[in-house]
């Protein structure tokens, strides 16, 4: 395992100049097999324990115009996991990953915000627009999250793997008409955009306000990923916010809980 249990000054630098960063081979196999089996697990109805709004299914199978036949390929995404799950907990407060956050937060107090983990099956998986996580997430503060996507298939162009706008996280937060001349900008190659294709094992960390997508899987194979957000335990939420998602409690990922914060 070559990973750094401490990031230098220029991996923490390049993070926050652009936004998101590319750390390959963190995950065992061992693991990726454990993480990726427990998905499928959830998916398929055998974890009585994860409630049912913790599953959503692809569009076409939402809406009837094709038969579930496979609910594992059928699913579009599972969230709010680890709340529940003790394998996602183990992966989501794993050391590994988590002295890369503290480095990129620059705190050892964190929580974490939530999961997602995006199943892709091939031909029905659908692609996601750009978006910033933090224009969902708008009732915390400050708007300074990171994502830890990792890979549990090899995310490749043809499967749908992410998209970053470099630096676009510098912009602060935008919705609706607000975003729609830059993402029309990065439609278009007028603003630069970079692909991050990732090994089985390998995670792409990425501020919550930084422009991302990812494409439909054009191809015969899965490319599932597990996505856990962190934030400072300093972090602050604003209850004033009434359309943001409603979340589980938020679990304490290390270090120490303030009193007032999140």
């Amino acid at each position: 395992m070559n990973t750094p249990t401490r990031f230098s000054a220029e991996q923490i630098a390049e993070f926050r100049q652009n936004g998101f960063l590319l750390v390959e081979d963190v995950l065992s196999a061992e693991e990726v097999a454990a993480i990726g089996e427990r998905g499928d697990q959830i998916a398929n109805g055998q974890a009585e324990y994860v409630p049912e709004s913790s599953v959503q299914l692809e569009p076409v199978f939402r809406h009837g115009e094709r038969v579930v036949e496979d609910r594992a390929l059928a699913v579009r995404k599972l969230y709010n996991l680890a709340v529940y799950d003790p394998v996602m907990w183990a992966h989501a407060t794993n050391a590994k990953i988590v002295d890369i956050i503290a480095a990129l937060l620059g705190s050892e107090d964190l929580k974490m915000y939530g999961d997602q983990f995006f199943m892709k099956a091939p031909e029905t998986g659908t692609a996601q627009p750009w978006h910033q996580d933090s224009a969902s997430w708008r009732d915390i503060f400050p708007m300074d999250l990171v994502t830890a996507w990792a890979a549990i298939d090899d995310a490749t162009l043809d499967n749908g793997c992410l998209h970053f706008a470099p630096g676009t996280h510098r912009w602060g937060m935008m919705r609706g008409a607000q975003s729609a001349p830059f993402i029309a900008d990065l439609d278009s190659g007028q603003w630069p955009s970079v692909s991050v294709p990732l090994k089985a094992g390998s995670i792409s960390f990425h501020h919550s306000l930084t422009l991302h997508q990812s494409g439909a899987n054009h191809s015969s194979l899965r490319r599932r990923g597990y996505a856990v957000h962190y934030m400072r335990a300093s972090s602050w939420k604003d209850e004033t916010v009434t359309d943001a998602p409603k979340m589980p409690p938020f679990k304490q990922v290390r270090g120490h809980s303030i009193p007032g914060r999140v």
